[in-house]
């Protein structure tokens, strides 16, 4: 979001002075009418930019972020959108839609197709996914192969490559060091409130504001806006949008300040979710892409948990490291950089080397479909899934004799075949 021209605010765009003399590339190079980089062109003007840094005899720093665009970048035919034909962005994936109308269709359609081209890859997104169902879709018509056939063959080609690995070879993009900045959660969601809180100090709801109008100009000009992607899927204007309608419709209402404030706590809870995403992504796709790699030992985690420990747990620790790697000195393991990081480390490989049983089931109660079994076992004894149980119960749908709630109202799917109860 912060490649987007504008948008300080709502992006948490670092300032002129923050960046303090240091060159910073690709921030602010997009316009906000222009296609969103597919990870492709991302990949490949960061890579040029560090081949240039690098050949100035200078460091380049990569920083996230944007953790799908980071693994495109650091991991070699990782994404199967690398084998997209689709660089022109929004005009191509049109002309592909004019060609295959059920592009434009509903999401159980295209997953019904999808089930028909490449049921593997049907069977990995979950039914009301359409994004993901319309991408698997679009591999296939666009290069006239499956999916999931790609994705087999990128493994087999990493297996062979790794088989016979040189480390000295080192990674493409050269010698890397990563720090993992992390924060436990409670600290972390805190620090994330008071910096939504900062940033509507700071003109949030005017900056919004004025990406409102913009997208009103453009509707009004009989444009066709895909809010799907790109700037319109930032934090922040999607949750203030009820309250900026309402105040260009009813600008006297007084109900304003009671969307604004549903607006902040929106727009909170929605960083403290994407937070909680970016956590997830790094245990389970980055941390084994890493194994996978041979590079798990260049990642280090440093605890920034309390702010007044940060010189020394983050700043102190990060630049000794990095002065030992630029040296070419022996590092250290990075289990053994604190007790946080030997903590959240040993328990993010563990659970990264776990294989998750794949499964469809759906809670019909809660209206939630489950991919894996271990995400079923979650939902069936979280807090949400039991008081729904109780609610039920309560209003006599279920009888207070019937089985244990583990087993309430789940039923299992498949493709082409009935729900079961």
């Amino acid at each position: 979001m912060q490649m987007y021209r504008g948008l300080p605010i709502i992006t948490n765009k670092l300032s002129v002075e923050e960046r303090r003399g240091i060159p910073h590339h690709l921030l602010g190079s997009i316009e906000l009418d222009e296609d969103p980089w597919v990870v492709t062109r991302f990949k490949r003007e960061a890579t040029r930019i560090i081949s240039e840094i690098r050949g100035r005899g200078k460091l380049p720093i990569v920083v996230g972020g944007t953790s799908y665009y980071l693994d495109g970048l650091l991991f070699e035919g990782r994404l199967v959108d690398d084998q997209l034909a689709l660089e022109g962005g929004a005009a191509d994936r049109e002309e592909l839609a004019e060609k295959h109308p059920i592009l434009r269709d509903s999401a159980e359609a295209m997953l019904q197709k999808l089930r028909e081209v490449d049921p593997v890859m049907a069977e990995k997104w979950h039914p009301n996914d359409a994004r993901k169902i319309r991408t698997s879709l679009e591999i296939y018509y666009a290069t006239g192969r499956r999916a999931s056939d790609i994705y087999a063959e990128q493994r087999s080609r990493r297996e062979s490559k790794w088989a016979s690995h040189d480390r000295s070879q080192g990674h493409s993009l050269g010698q890397i060091l990563l720090f993992w900045l992390y924060a436990r959660r409670e600290a972390l969601n805190e620090r994330l409130d008071e910096r939504v809180d900062k940033m509507v100090q700071n003109g949030l709801l005017s900056e919004t504001a004025e990406v409102y109008d913009y997208l009103q100009r453009r509707l009004a000009a009989g444009e066709t806006v895909d809010r799907s992607k790109g700037i319109w899927q930032s934090i922040g204007f999607r949750q203030f949008e009820p309250y900026l309608s309402a105040v260009k419709q009813t600008p006297e209402s007084s109900e304003l300040a009671k969307l604004k404030a549903a607006g902040i706590e929106s727009t909170k809870a929605a960083t403290r979710q994407y937070a909680k995403y970016q956590v997830r992504w790094m245990t389970m796709k980055t941390i084994p892409s890493l194994q996978d790699e041979q590079l798990l030992d260049r990642l280090y985690l440093l605890d920034s948990s309390d702010v007044q420990s940060w010189h020394n747990e983050v700043l102190e620790k990060g630049v000794e490291l990095a002065r030992q790697f630029l040296a070419g000195e022996q590092l250290p393991s990075p289990f053994d950089v604190s007790d946080t990081a030997r903590e959240v480390l040993v328990g993010s490989v563990e659970r990264s080397n776990r294989e998750d049983t794949p499964c469809r089931k759906t809670c019909e109660l809660c209206q939630k479909t489950l991919l894996t079994e271990e995400l079923w076992q979650a939902h069936i004894t979280s807090r949400k899934h039991l008081k729904a149980v109780r609610g039920a119960r309560k209003r006599m749908l279920i009888p207070a004799h019937a089985v244990p709630s583990r087993a309430l109202v789940a039923v299992e799917t498949e493709p082409d075949r009935p729900r079961g109860t």
